[in-house]
């Protein structure tokens, strides 16, 4: 079963980057969740234009003229992903932190306030990605759940460690 989605892309046109953020029933709802992200970065833009391309596509201007969101139409093959869910139990999350050695300052998906849930899975349009990432208190990503940590003070110490291998 196909059908048509609208997906939005971030563009970084001076590095060459494009970064998928979700796909949507509609373009209304593609543009609802970019304002979403917008809000929770506390994101302010005051100038934003939106242009429609050639090819159909509509790309949101904002700030600079470098940076953009590129709203495409696309068939896709299947459904959507899911967004809705129901929290983890205590023990679980528990499970995970510590599986994931998270601090105290660090959150996943399930302890966030619900508002702040709720704009994540309208940003993401996706239950599964939103899950996969480590926030702070407000909802800001700070890492991808499986991305190690690594500590610029152990990489010195580690360094200074002769190799035993004989």
């Amino acid at each position: 079963m196909s059908q048509t989605v609208y997906t939005n892309y971030w563009q970084n046109r001076i590095g060459n980057i494009r970064k998928e953020h979700g796909s949507y029933k509609t373009e209304e709802e593609a543009i609802a969740g970019i304002k979403a992200w917008w809000e929770l970065h506390k994101e302010n833009h005051k100038h934003v234009q939106y242009n429609r391309t050639n090819s159909g596509a509509l790309e949101i201007v904002y700030d600079d003229k470098n940076y953009v969101y590129r709203i495409e139409k696309r068939i896709i093959e299947g459904a959507l992903p899911k967004r809705t869910y129901r929290l983890k139990k205590a023990g679980e999350v528990e499970s995970l932190r510590g599986k994931y050695n998270l601090n105290k300052e660090s959150f996943l998906f399930d302890e966030l306030p619900e508002p702040i849930r709720d704009r994540l899975i309208l940003a993401m349009a996706d239950i599964n990605k939103a899950r996969a990432h480590v926030y702070d208190s407000e909802g800001r990503l700070i890492r991808g759940l499986e991305e190690k940590v690594i500590l610029k003070s152990n990489a010195s110490f580690k360094n200074k460690i002769p190799n035993l291998n004989i």
